[in-house]
């Protein structure tokens, strides 16, 4: 197995852990990690599946590099490790930035607007992550099927992401707006 394959798997044990421990934090202070679709809901979860499904053939592909045909030069591989080395850091630091706050979908409880850490520089890190490495696999394993999952998870995380903006504003007001002005949505 060439030396990026087992990159690619130890930043994805990495992210697993990172994931696992916030999840742990945010049930033991008694909130919740899922809150409810902010589009409908079929889109809403196949767009999920179809974002961690790309995910998983990034790992597949590095898991049974040889086997698995749609072959890419080693230096396309190594710029999707890069790729997915600079996503994971900044999707570990979008998690301990929004801290209880993270939820999958829209929040039942009462949150706070987090602005601070990764929050200062971009409204939504924690997606520039994920649709960085749905990037990242595509280079990785170029198959069409990985493409289309990569490509409608991000179209419908977009989606997600405009609903999300619609949510914060009625909740948090003249607050939202202020940031809005001063932090881009993406870059």
């Amino acid at each position: 197995m060439p030396l990026h394959a087992y990159f690619v798997q130890a930043i994805f044990i990495v992210m697993g852990i990172s994931l696992i421990v916030v999840v742990r934090l945010i049930n033991k202070e008694g909130s919740s990690f899922l809150g409810k679709p902010t589009i409908g809901k079929a889109e809403f979860y196949t767009g999920k599946i179809a974002l961690f499904t790309s995910w998983g053939l990034f790992i597949f592909k590095s898991a049974d590099y040889p086997r698995t045909g749609y072959g890419v030069s080693p230096a396309l591989s190594w710029i999707a490790v890069v790729l997915l080395a600079i996503a994971s850091a900044l999707l570990i630091f979008s998690f301990r930035a929004l801290g209880k706050s993270l939820k999958v979908g829209l929040p039942r409880e009462e949150t706070t607007l987090q602005t601070g850490g990764m929050y200062r520089f971009s409204r939504n890190p924690l997606y520039i992550s994920v649709f960085m490495i749905c990037i990242g696999s595509c280079l990785y394993f170029p198959h069409p099927v990985n493409l289309v999952l990569a490509l409608y998870g991000i179209f419908v995380h977009i989606r997600i992401t405009l609903a999300e903006e619609k949510f914060l504003e009625k909740r948090f007001g003249d607050q939202w707006v202020e940031y809005k002005k001063r932090v881009r949505r993406f870059l």
